[in-house]
Parts: C-alpha cells; sequence; structure tokens
C-alpha cells in the first residue's frame, strides 16, 4: 500500500509512506501473525533525498466467518512547526500495537499539491476510507523521531554517499573499506541538543604507533578520539593536554583483536550524546562516560592514521528529535 504525496504538478517532488506485507505466520489456536515492513521517504527528481524504515508484526486473533481476519490502519500526519511527517500503522483489532516512522524535513514542510494512492499486493484487499492527512486533536504531542543521517554498508564497489578518502580502496572479498584516511559526511546536520549515535567498525590491519596513535577520528563539534597500544583517550573539543579522558586497556592490543575474517565485536566505535552534555564512547570492550557541548551541530567525522591500514565497514549515524 503506497501513499504518495507530491508537491508539483509534474510529480518530481514527492513524500512515500509504503506498507509492505512480507509474510502471513500462522500460529496455536488459530492466532496469525502479520510480519511487514513501512517506510517513509523523500524524493526529488527522482533522488532519495532521506529515508527511514521499520519492520513490525501484529499479532491477528481467530474471527468467526465473514469477519475480517486482518484489520490495519494507516494514518498519515504533517506536523510543521516541527517539520515532521509521521506514518503510523494500527493494529484494529488490538489498538495497543503501533508502528510509527517518519521524517523530518525542510523541503517538504509544506502541504502537498494531492495524493497518489497505489495498491499492487494480492497478499490483502484494502478499503479506502478517506485520502485526507489525518486532523489533529489540539492535545496532539508529535512522537520523538529517530532520523537516519548515514548508513553505508559498503554492498558494492564505489565510494556510498558522502563518504571521501584519499586512500580508501574496495575490498570485494569483505565488502568493506581499506583506508588510512576517510570523512563521511552526513546527509543532513545533526541538530544540537538533539541525542545521537554514530557507529563505525575500524578494524586496524596493523598497530603501529611509531609516528603517533594507531588512528585518530575526530568529530567536528564533539572531540577527538585517539587508539594507542595500551589505551583510549578522548580529547574535548578546544581542550588541551590535561583535558584528556583516558581508558587504559587490560593488555596491549594487537591487530587480531579486531579482526579474524570479519569485525569482531571489539572494532565497533559507539559515540552516543544524551543531548544534554552526557557523552559515551565504546571501542575494544572499553567505555568513556564523559561530558560534551550539546549546543553544537554535528555534521561529519573524519578518520586518519599515519601508519596503519584498517578494514572500515558500517558506518550508521542517527540522531532523535
Amino acid at each position: 500500500m503506497l501513499y504518495s504525496y507530491y508537491f508539483d504538478v509534474e510529480k518530481k517532488h514527492l513524500l512515500n509512506c509504503h506498507f509492505n506485507v512480507l509474510q502471513f505466520v500462522e500460529k496455536p489456536q488459530g492466532v496469525v501473525d502479520v510480519v511487514f515492513s513501512i517506510e517513509i521517504s523523500e524524493w526529488n527528481n527522482g533522488v532519495l533525498r532521506k529515508r527511514e524504515t521499520k519492520a513490525d508484526t501484529f499479532s491477528f486473533p481467530p474471527t468467526a466467518e465473514g469477519q475480517s481476519k486482518h484489520d490495519i490502519d494507516f494514518s498519515r500526519v504533517r506536523y510543521g512547526s516541527e517539520k515532521k511527517w509521521i506514518f503510523t500503522v494500527t493494529n484494529n483489532k488490538n489498538n495497543a500495537q503501533k508502528a510509527e516512522i517518519g521524517l523530518i524535513s525542510q523541503t517538504a514542510n509544506k502541504n502537498p499539491l494531492g495524493v497518489d494512492i497505489i495498491h499492487s499486493s494480492n497478499l490483502f484487499n484494502a478499503e479506502l476510507k478517506g485520502n485526507n492527512l489525518s486532523i489533529l486533536e489540539s492535545t496532539y504531542v508529535p512522537p520523538v523521531l529517530t532520523q537516519t543521517v548515514v548508513n553505508n554498508q559498503f554492498a558494492q564497489a564505489g565510494y556510498p554517499t558522502g563518504f571521501q578518502s584519499n586512500s580508501a580502496v574496495y575490498n570485494s572479498r569483505y565488502q568493506n573499506m581499506e583506508a588510512k584516511d576517510f570523512k563521511q559526511n552526513f546527509l543532513e546536520s545533526m541538530p544540537a541538543r538533539s541525542s545521537f549515535r554514530i557507529q563505525v567498525d575500524i578494524a586496524p590491519k596493523t598497530v603501529s604507533t611509531e609516528s603517533g596513535p594507531v588512528f585518530v577520528l575526530s568529530v567536528p563539534g564533539i572531540g577527538e578520539i585517539s587508539l594507542h597500544k595500551t589505551s583510549l583517550d578522548y580529547l574535548p573539543l578546544g581542550g588541551e593536554v590535561s583535558d584528556i579522558k583516558r581508558v587504559i586497556f587490560d593488555q596491549e592490543i594487537k591487530a587480531s583483536d579486531f579482526w579474524t575474517t570479519a569485525p569482531t565485536s571489539k572494532a565497533r566505535m559507539v559515540i552516543t550524546g544524551n543531548g544534554q552534555g552526557e557523552l559515551t564512547i565504546g571501542y575494544n570492550s572499553k567505555t568513556i562516560e564523559t561530558a560534551y557541548d550539546s549546543s553544537k551541530e554535528v555534521s561529519m567525522f573524519e578518520f586518519k592514521s599515519e601508519n596503519n591500514e584498517s578494514y572500515i565497514d558500517n558506518i550508521l549515524a542517527t540522531y532523535q528529535k
């Protein structure tokens, strides 16, 4: 089921809300689970600008003959003051079961000219009860939305969106990059005072420290994270040597800690901020908990190593607002 809102007569600028049934699963006592995915996306001139997806499952009890077995409702909301589009799917047999996603968009923050409603699946029947955007109650509070600003998995050769490097070479065997440097620009800046999560798998192929740390990961607006043989260091934005936060490893690191035939769990760098000044950095099974300036936007991060090439994979960054 596709609701395709268009903002121009040529239908080049679109806001799509898509529901897709993946599977029906018969359970004991006549219960049926409907496994589905939902997606909300913005397109302009055939180019995908933003997209959020989610998979979920609704359970339906057995029904009497002649009654509908599966009753699912779709609502679409545009909340202009926060630039949000919200797509909600509700199980009408159990209103507690809901799936909700949304987009925060500057360019789609206006009323559409119209909507095309397309039903092309033979797995379920659809009945149109109304084709208008939902009317909001005065007490309506828009949900906090998770927004993806980069999701690069390196499934195919070539530099994905926002990825720049002077050294990166695609490894077709492992479907990742081998690099001494790269920049990852975000699709949009993470707003100030929003909670966020940045993750990237970094597996050094060697751990030489002859002319500096194993690597440095810089996040403008946050600070610098550097890996050493015996520690992980964090230098806050604008900080001095005396401001460094350090966690000491249990033993000196080696390349095999981070890579076997794929990145190990120790290779995943995870940086999270709560939007209120609390920062957590995790790598090599160690964690730094410290403070940061949440008043800054975050729009990219940069990786550099003087001596060591690393496997790079699974770059994902999200924020909530």
